[in-house]
């Protein structure tokens, strides 16, 4: 009988019986968790306009289309579900995060017993995956991501079977294909995953050069390329569309490099969960195998007029020295660039998963005894628990916007007192980063979600509001009302869907604030005459004298482009 992952049957039942057991266990998890974001819902809209048969826009012409979400994919299967099952984005979006999570943990699990485990650690293996298991599941921000209506789940999903792919696919042409394919699915994901597409393009001729002979070397290639084509398809379409080649919310969001706040952000999630330890184990483990490690020696060496073919392992090597290498690109721009997000740890998530992996790799490189691996995997588990959970006993009865806008909770004084330093640079972190809307809680999220909720009309009660007359509402929170009022032309005062506010001037003498820096200039909103307004939960509609029309809005629009042009012009004419 065949072996699979190499493993005796006893092993192999114990591993399903935990895959179930984690099944049950991140089922109640997300059900504890869960929750929508107010940004979900702006993707629920886009997927409601193109079943009204306007296509994948904010509001339907004349107003021009603009790409206010950054999860084309994410939109399109909310699309399908939607049309195939008659499930609304709200009712489908978190189950289908559900799913996703579960296999980011199935897949964890999965390269944890395919890691080349020197004896006798290889035995204690289904130990690790019970760690695993202890870690995701008691794990906050793993948790808060199975839900939360975002493309979140779906991204971190592709990002690890990317990293499989790369990592424990044997063969050459399955591997760079596969690895490929998912890239496509991380760029059309989110626009980020054009990261792991351009190194993709590498791989593949890393993997050519390496073929041993010219037809398996165009395979490899060809196998590499093809599924890009998908983005560059992708691409196209966008700036057809759109007319830009990256979605508004970029523009709306990186005002510019932010580095003072992604390292707060950093520091804040490697304090919560205790990576440092982690971070020490990786730093040790390479320490010790890097001077063995001669992997980018002669890649393209020539002897005697021809390239000379790499062995198919010195090839893997590379390939996934490359893979790491693009991971921590993509953390470096968050960080550095952005300054990491406005939800919680959302664009950290990734690395929950990857960090334990990272950790177990490490250990199966240094080879110590059993029961000094398992104590490090332990202790590295353990660490991750205090602040997480002390910060969540203090804010889960905090259930009013007035308790958790600005949320900001100080876990210093419930701790002991030779620990208090830990949780005072905490603290400090937390304080700062709140209070510029970055790393936002759960808690806040959740709460904020469902004071819109309570405050808007439902969906069949602003479906009566019709779309004669073009009515407007300018606001500045416009994920609810953007999908209880699907008839309104909406105005989003932060930009997210603006093509003008996204790009404007930043009004001066403001604190920067992630994702909410931006402002409409004087006289934009009320260039567009907006006549709806919100009384106690019921909307109401003003007539307009004289009525607004499609000529009109047309030519709003083109009027304040060309003011930003102007603009644009002038500051690059400033800065030569």
């Amino acid at each position: 009988m065949k072996r699979r992952f190499g493993q005796p049957n006893t092993e192999r039942l114990i591993f399903v019986i935990l895959m179930m057991l984690g099944a049950i266990g991140i089922f109640v998890g997300w059900k504890f968790f869960w929750f929508l974001t107010d940004d979900a819902y702006i993707a629920f809209r886009y997927v409601s306009n193109s079943l009204l048969r306007y296509g994948y826009v904010w509001n339907p012409p004349p107003f021009q289309p603009v790409e206010g979400y950054t999860s084309f994919l994410w939109v399109v299967l909310l699309d399908l579900v939607w049309r195939t099952t008659g499930q609304e984005p709200p009712q489908s979006a978190n189950f289908i995060s559900l799913i996703f999570s579960y296999a980011t943990l199935v897949l964890t699990a999965v390269m944890i017993m395919k890691i080349r485990w020197r004896n006798p650690l290889k035995k204690w293996r289904i130990a690790f995956v019970v760690l695993l298991l202890v870690y995701l599941l008691l794990n906050r921000t793993f948790l808060a991501w199975t839900s939360s209506g975002l493309e979140t789940a779906m991204f971190n999903c592709f990002l690890i079977l990317w990293v499989f792919a790369l990592f424990f696919v044997r063969s050459p042409a399955l591997r760079v294909g596969s690895a490929s394919l998912v890239s496509a699915a991380l760029a059309l994901t989110r626009p980020d995953g054009l990261l792991f597409c351009a190194v993709m393009l590498v791989i593949a001729f890393i993997e050519f050069f390496g073929a041993p002979d010219r037809r398996g070397a165009r395979k490899l290639l060809s196998y590499g390329l093809l599924p890009l084509f998908i983005v560059v398809a992708h691409q196209v379409w966008r700036l057809s569309f759109y007319g830009e080649w990256l979605p508004n919310t970029y523009y709306a969001k990186v005002i510019g490099a932010w580095p003072k706040s992604g390292v707060l952000y950093a520091l804040s999630f490697t304090l919560e969960y205790g990576l440092w330890f982690a971070a020490g184990i990786i730093c040790w483990a390479f320490v010790r195998i890097m001077p063995r490690m001669k992997i980018w020696a002669g890649l393209f060496s020539a002897r005697g007029g021809r390239v000379q073919v790499l062995k198919e392992p010195l090839v893997a090597y590379r390939v996934q020295f490359l893979a790491i290498a693009v991971i921590l690109g993509h953390l470096g721009y968050y960080t550095f660039v952005v300054g990491g997000d406005h939800f919680e740890y959302r664009v950290y998530n990734q690395l929950i998963p990857l960090s334990f992996l990272a950790v177990l790799w490490s250990l199966s490189k240094l080879k110590p005894r059993p029961v000094v691996a398992l104590s490090l995997m332990l202790g590295f588990v353990l660490l991750s628990m205090p602040v997480q959970w002390t910060h969540w006993v203090l804010t889960k009865d905090l259930n009013t916007r007035e308790e958790t806008h600005i949320m900001i909770a100080s876990i210093s004084p419930t701790w002991p007192a030779p620990f208090r330093p830990y949780a005072e640079l905490f603290d400090r972190a937390q304080s700062w980063l709140i209070q510029h809307h970055v790393g936002m809680r759960h808690q806040e999220h959740k709460i904020f979600w469902q004071t819109q909720v309570r405050d808007y009309p439902s969906r069949a009660d602003g479906m009566r509001i019709p779309r004669a007359g073009f009515p407007v509402y300018a606001v500045y929170c416009v994920g609810v009302p953007s999908w209880t009022l699907p008839n309104v032309n909406i105005i989003d005062m932060f930009g997210l869907n603006d093509y003008m506010i996204a790009r404007g001037p930043t009004p001066e003498g403001r604190s920067r604030m992630m994702a909410h820096s931006r402002r409409p200039p004087d006289g934009y909103a009320e260039s567009y005459r907006p006549n709806v307004t919100m009384i106690a939960g019921d909307p109401r509609v003003a007539e307009r004298h004289p009525e607004l029309t499609a000529d009109e809005i047309a030519r709003i629009e083109a009027s304040w482009r060309e003011r930003l042009k102007k603009i644009e012009q002038m500051d690059a004419g400033g800065s030569k």
